[in-house]
């Protein structure tokens, strides 16, 4: 009598479906992000798999262009330039850590809105602040 004592291998399921974060919407140029449909929570990117509940019932959605600063730093280059770098609160309770520019003084708390040049994409302070 043979035993066989290997376990089955688990195959990974990919996250990501593209590493491009941003897309083409009918609101505009926004950040892509992906909605469970069976648990109700919204992620970064676009997804294959809910990173919550596992779930393969999903769908893509623009992310909101406004949030929250909730944490930022600067980061300082041997050359001098300094990169401000922050945790932004979407208005839909995703948080992103993005690149931020300083157009007017960032201090947690304030409002900031996605800004896109070519590929890249930050956030600025909102009007007013």
């Amino acid at each position: 009598m043979t035993v066989k004592n290997e376990a089955p291998v688990s195959q990974p399921i990919a996250d990501l479906e593209t590493d491009s974060l941003l897309g083409e919407f009918p609101e505009g140029r926004r950040l892509i992000g992906t909605r469970c449909r069976a648990c109700g929570r919204t992620m970064i990117g676009s997804r294959v798999v809910c990173s919550s509940c596992v779930s393969r019932d999903v769908e893509r959605v623009a992310l909101p262009a406004n949030g929250v600063l909730y944490s930022f730093t600067r980061i300082h280059g041997r050359d001098g330039d300094v990169r401000p770098l922050g945790y932004v609160d979407l208005d839909d309770d995703v948080r992103t850590l993005t690149d931020l520019r300083e157009t007017a003084p960032l201090v947690p708390g304030i409002r900031v809105e996605l800004q896109t040049e070519g590929d890249e994409w930050f956030f600025v302070p909102a009007d007013g602040q």
